[in-house]
C-alpha cells in the first residue's frame, strides 16, 4: 500500500499546467483579460459615436440641396427660323429628358412634330405643346390636349448653377437608377470590381496590396488596384479626412462596416457617385458624375460614351494629375487601362474594346465664363445674401429665375477671348524691341501687366442684364470689372454734351442747338487754364455738330459744352445715373469714372426714347414649394425728351456709319445700330440696335495707361458679339430707329444749312424738332423760275417737291404725357426678318470733296480717333 501511495505522489504535472497555474501567468492572463474587456468598451464607444455620425449625416438629406440658378426662358414663335434639334439642345440645358422620364420635363419626336411635356418641377404652367415643322421654319404651335393653336411658347428655362455654399462645390445629383451602367461597369472595373459581392473589405486585395507594399515599398503601379473598396472611400469621403494614420485607418474600418449594414449596395454607389472629386474648375471643385460630365464633355451624363465613361472613371484615381485638359497623354493611358479592364471582366466584348480603344479623348470643355456666368452668378449671390436671411440661400432650395440669356452669354464670351486675343497681339508688339547683346542684336518682350476686360449687355426697354463677363478669367482674377471698375469713360460720355445741347431747343435757351448747328474746332484754353486736345492735334475750324461728334472732336465738343453750359451737362450726367461728373470743361470729354454698368444704364436713355432703365438680373425668386420670395419689374426713370434722345441716336448712328465707329461696319456688322467709342487710360466702346445695348471696357488694373483707342481694343470686341446676337431668333428682329411725334425730316444744303434747293450741289437729310427747321431756302444755290422755258418748269417742279410739309401748330414745347411711360418689350411679339441696312448721311470729308447729295455719297475716310 505504501510503495502504491508514493509511485501516484510521483507522478509529473505536465509543464503547460505548470505554466498556466504560475503565478506570473495568472497575472498576464488577468492583465489580458482586463485589457480585452477595455478594449471591448472601446470599440463598443467608437462604435456608437461613429453610429450617432452616420445615423446624423444619413438623417433627412444626404446632399445639402442649394438654390437654383435659370435663364431666362426662351420663347418660339410661329414663323421663327428654328430646328428641332436646336429646340432639343435648349430643353437638355434645361434638364428636359427625351431617354428617360425627368421630373422638369420631356420631349420626343413625332410624327407630327416635337413634342414638349412639362413634368412637375418645371417653371412652367403644365402646358405641354406639339411644335410643327416645315423647310427650317415653325409652321404651327398647338396645346396636344386641347388641339388649341397657340402663337408662342415659352421653353423652359436653363439651369445656369446652383449657388455654392463657402467651399465652391458644384454637383448634379443622381439615384443610382440613373446612373447609366456603363458609367457603373467602368468605375468597378477600375476601382472595385466585386463591390457587389464582398462585404466592407476585400481582403484578397488587402493582402495584394500588403505584398506590393513589402516588395515596392509605398509605390503604387499605374493602372493597378488599391486595397480600399468603394465603401471604405465613402466613410472616407463623408465622415474623415485622407491623413494616412493607423487612427484614421480603424475608423474607415468601422465606419465603412457599418455603412455595410445600414445601406444597399446601390445608396452606397450612389453617395459615391454624387460625392467623388473629379478636379477644378475655375474655382469651383467638381463633385461626382453628373457635373463632371458636363465639365468634361459638355451633356448629360446618359448622353456619354463608353470612352467617355471610362475616362471618367480613370481620372477619379487622381483628377488634378490625369486631367484631360493638362495632361492628354496620362488621361489617354489611364482611360485605356480602364477599357483593358472593362474588357476582362468580361462587361465589354473584343469589338467594344477595339473600338473604344481607337477614339480619341473627345473632351470639350465649355468655357467656364460661357456656361456658368461666374461674374453674373456671383453678382446673384451677393445680392441674394444681402436681402434674404443669414443661411436661407443653402438651405431653403430656393429657385432663382435670372435674365441671362445663356446663347447671348456664349458669343459674349467666345467675342472677348477672341478680342483680347488682338488686343494682346497689339500690346506684345508694342512691348517687342530689339537690343545689342555683345555684337548682335536680340528681340526682346518687355513685361508688362495683362489687358483686363469687362462686356455688359442688357435689353434696354427693360434693363434685363443679357449677357455679362466681369474680366479675361475668372480662374485667374474674381474681380468683377462690369460692377466694380470705376474707370474715366472717355469719348462715350460726349452724348451726353451733345444731348444737353439738342435739349436746348425745348428749353428756349438761346442760342438754340440743332442738328446742323456749327460749333468751333480750334486750340482753346478753357475755363481755370484747362487746355485739352484733340488727337494728334488735328483741328478742322468750322463745322456741324454732326462732324464734331462723328469723329470725337474733344476742343469742339467743349467749346459746345460751355455755350450750352458746364451744369446742364452735368444735370442730365447726374439724372442718367453718371453720379461722379463734375460741371467742369473736362466733364465734356469723360474725366469722370463709371462702370460699365453705370454707362449701360445711362445709355439706356438714347435707346429707350429718354427712360432711364434701372439694371436687373433677377425676374423672380421662388422656394421649392412655388412661393414667390421676389419678383423684379422693369424700373423706368423719365430723364430726356423722346425727341432729343432720337435726335442723339441720329448723330450716334453717323458715328458708326462715317465715323469713329465705322469699324464696325469693316468688320461685317451691317444692322442698323448707333454707337460710340471712348478712349482716356482705357478703351471703350458703347452702343445699341433698337432691342440690344452693349458696352465693352478693355484696360489694365493698376491703372497703366492702355495706349489703345476704343476704337482698336472696345470696338472688335463689341462688332464681334452684336454680330453673334443679331444672328440669334430672339434679337433678329433690329428695326431701324423710328422719328417719335414731333420731328421732322428736312433736306438741308451743307453750305448755308438752309432748305436745299434741286440746285444745291451737297445735302443731307437732316432731322430737327418741329418747329426749329430752317424756314428759308437756299440763297446760294437758287433755283431759276425763268417763265416759259422748259428748264424753268422741270426745276420749279423739283423745287416744289422738294418742300417739306408745314409742321404742326404749336410745335416746340413738352411732349405729350404718354411718351414719357416706361415702354416695356412685348415678349409674345413674334420676330420679324432682320431688314437691310440703311444708309446714313455721308462723312463730313465725303461733304467737303464729294459730289452727290445725301444717301448716295461715298463714306469718307475717318480721321484719327481721340
Amino acid at each position: 500500500m505504501a510503495s502504491k501511495r508514493g509511485r501516484k505522489l510521483r507522478i509529473k504535472t505536465r509543464p503547460w499546467v505548470r505554466a498556466l497555474t504560475h503565478p506570473v501567468t495568472k497575472v498576464v492572463l488577468a492583465l489580458l483579460l482586463v485589457a480585452f474587456v477595455a478594449g471591448g468598451f472601446v470599440v463598443l464607444h467608437y462604435y456608437n459615436k461613429y453610429a450617432r455620425i452616420i445615423d446624423a449625416r444619413l438623417t433627412g438629406q444626404i446632399f445639402s440641396r442649394p438654390s437654383i440658378l435659370f435663364a431666362a426662358p426662351e420663347s418660339i414663335y410661329i414663323g421663327e427660323r428654328i430646328t428641332p434639334l436646336q429646340i432639343e439642345t435648349a430643353l437638355e440645358q434645361a434638364n428636359y429628358s427625351s431617354a428617360q422620364s425627368s421630373p422638369v420635363g420631356r420631349f420626343q419626336i413625332t410624327g407630327q412634330g416635337l413634342l414638349i411635356e412639362p413634368g412637375p418641377e418645371s417653371f412652367h404652367s403644365p402646358q405641354a405643346a406639339l411644335v410643327q415643322f416645315d423647310q427650317g421654319r415653325i409652321v404651327a404651335i398647338t396645346d396636344p390636349r386641347t388641339n388649341q393653336a397657340l402663337s408662342g411658347y415659352s421653353l423652359e428655362p436653363e439651369v445656369l448653377t446652383t449657388l455654392f455654399d463657402q467651399n465652391r462645390d458644384k454637383r448634379r445629383l443622381l439615384r443610382y437608377d440613373q446612373i447609366p451602367k456603363p458609367m457603373v461597369e467602368a468605375l468597378l472595373a477600375i476601382e472595385d470590381r466585386d463591390f457587389f459581392h464582398h462585404g466592407a473589405f476585400n481582403y484578397w486585395r488587402i493582402l495584394g496590396a500588403a505584398y506590393r507594399d513589402l516588395i515596392h515599398g509605398r509605390w503604387r503601379e499605374s493602372g493597378a488596384q488599391g486595397a480600399s473598396t468603394i465603401t471604405q472611400q465613402v466613410a472616407r469621403m463623408f465622415f474623415l479626412n485622407n491623413r494616412r494614420t493607423w487612427r484614421r485607418k480603424l475608423a474607415e474600418a468601422m465606419i465603412a462596416v457599418e455603412l455595410e449594414q445600414r445601406l444597399t449596395k446601390q445608396q452606397i454607389f450612389e453617395l459615391y457617385a454624387n460625392d467623388v472629386y473629379m478636379g477644378q474648375r475655375g474655382t469651383y471643385t467638381i463633385r461626382g458624375f453628373g457635373e463632371a460630365a458636363r465639365a468634361y464633355f459638355g451633356k448629360q451624363l446618359d448622353e456619354l460614351t463608353l470612352p467617355q465613361y471610362a475616362l471618367l472613371a480613370g481620372i477619379v484615381q487622381g483628377p488634378n494629375y490625369l486631367t484631360p485638359f493638362r495632361y492628354p497623354k496620362r488621361a489617354l493611358g489611364r482611360r485605356n487601362e480602364v477599357i483593358e479592364q472593362m474588357f476582362k471582366a468580361g462587361w465589354i466584348n473584343a469589338s467594344e474594346r477595339e473600338q473604344a480603344l481607337a477614339t480619341p479623348l473627345q473632351v470639350n470643355p465649355i468655357s467656364v465664363e460661357a456656361s456658368d456666368a461666374p461674374y453674373f452668378v456671383d453678382m446673384i449671390r451677393d445680392q441674394l445674401v444681402n436681402e434674404l436671411p443669414e443661411g436661407a440661400l443653402a438651405s431653403e432650395s430656393f429657385r432663382v429665375y435670372t435674365t441671362l440669356d445663356p446663347e447671348l452669354q456664349r458669343a459674349a464670351a467666345k467675342a472677348m477671348a477672341d478680342g483680347l486675343k488682338q488686343v494682346d497681339a497689339l500690346i506684345a508688339r508694342r512691348r517687342t524691341h530689339r537690343v545689342r547683346v555683345g555684337r548682335s542684336w536680340r528681340t526682346v518682350v518687355s513685361p508688362g501687366p495683362v489687358a483686363q476686360a469687362a462686356l455688359v449687355a442688357l435689353d434696354p426697354h427693360t434693363g434685363a442684364i443679357k449677357a455679362l463677363i466681369g474680366g479675361r478669367s475668372y480662374a485667374y482674377s474674381q474681380y468683377n470689372h462690369v460692377t466694380r471698375a470705376e474707370r474715366p469713360t472717355g469719348s462715350t460720355f460726349k452724348p451726353f454734351v451733345y444731348a444737353a445741347a439738342l435739349n436746348t431747343a425745348l428749353t428756349g435757351q438761346q442760342p438754340m442747338i440743332t442738328e446742323t448747328t456749327e460749333v468751333m474746332d480750334e486750340p482753346t484754353v478753357f475755363e481755370g487754364g484747362y487746355a485739352p486736345h484733340n488727337f494728334e492735334n488735328h483741328y478742322y475750324g468750322r463745322i456741324p455738330i454732326r462732324v464734331a461728334i462723328e469723329h470725337s472732336l474733344n476742343n469742339a465738343t467743349i467749346a459746345l459744352a460751355q455755350q450750352v453750359g458746364y451744369d446742364k451737362v452735368a444735370d442730365l450726367a447726374h439724372a442718367a445715373g453718371i453720379s461722379s461728373v463734375l460741371a467742369t470743361p473736362s466733364e465734356a470729354i469723360g474725366t469722370y469714372p463709371a462702370t460699365p454698368l453705370d454707362m449701360a444704364a445711362a445709355w439706356t436713355i438714347f435707346a429707350n426714347h429718354g427712360v432711364r432703365m434701372t439694371p436687373r438680373s433677377i425676374v423672380a425668386v421662388e422656394t421649392a414649394n412655388g412661393a414667390i420670395v421676389d419678383r423684379e419689374l422693369p424700373e423706368g426713370k423719365p430723364v430726356l425728351d423722346p425727341r432729343v434722345a432720337f435726335l442723339t441716336t441720329d448723330l450716334l448712328e453717323s458715328v458708326m456709319d462715317h465715323g469713329t465707329g465705322v469699324g464696325a461696319r469693316e468688320a461685317g456688322f451691317t444692322a442698323p445700330a448707333a454707337g460710340k467709342t471712348g478712349t482716356d487710360h482705357d478703351g471703350w466702346f458703347a452702343g445699341y440696335t433698337s432691342n440690344l445695348l452693349c458696352v465693352v471696357w478693355v484696360g489694365f488694373d493698376n491703372y497703366q495707361d492702355l495706349n489703345l483707342e476704343g476704337a482698336r481694343s472696345a470696338l472688335p470686341i463689341w462688332a464681334e458679339f452684336m454680330k453673334s446676337a443679331v444672328a440669334l431668333p430672339q434679337y433678329a428682329n433690329v428695326q431701324p430707329f423710328q422719328p417719335p411725334p414731333g420731328i421732322v425730316e428736312e433736306k438741308v444744303d451743307d453750305q448755308t444749312q438752309e432748305i436745299a434747293t434741286a440746285l444745291c450741289p451737297l445735302t443731307d437729310d437732316d432731322y430737327f424738332i418741329a418747329g426749329t427747321q430752317p424756314q428759308q431756302t437756299c440763297t446760294l444755290h437758287p433755283v431759276p423760275l425763268t417763265p416759259g422755258t422748259a428748264v424753268g418748269k422741270v426745276l420749279t417742279f423739283l423745287h416744289l417737291r422738294s418742300k417739306p410739309a408745314p409742321p404742326p401748330p404749336n410745335p416746340v414745347g413738352p411732349p405729350p404725357s404718354s411718351s414719357v411711360t416706361v415702354p416695356v418689350a412685348n415678349a409674345q411679339a413674334p420676330p420679324r426678318p432682320l431688314p437691310p441696312p440703311v444708309k446714313k448721311k455721308r462723312g463730313f470729308f465725303a461733304r467737303l470733296f464729294g459730289i452727290g447729295s445725301g444717301k448716295s455719297a461715298a463714306k469718307p475716310s475717318r480721321p484719327p480717333q481721340p
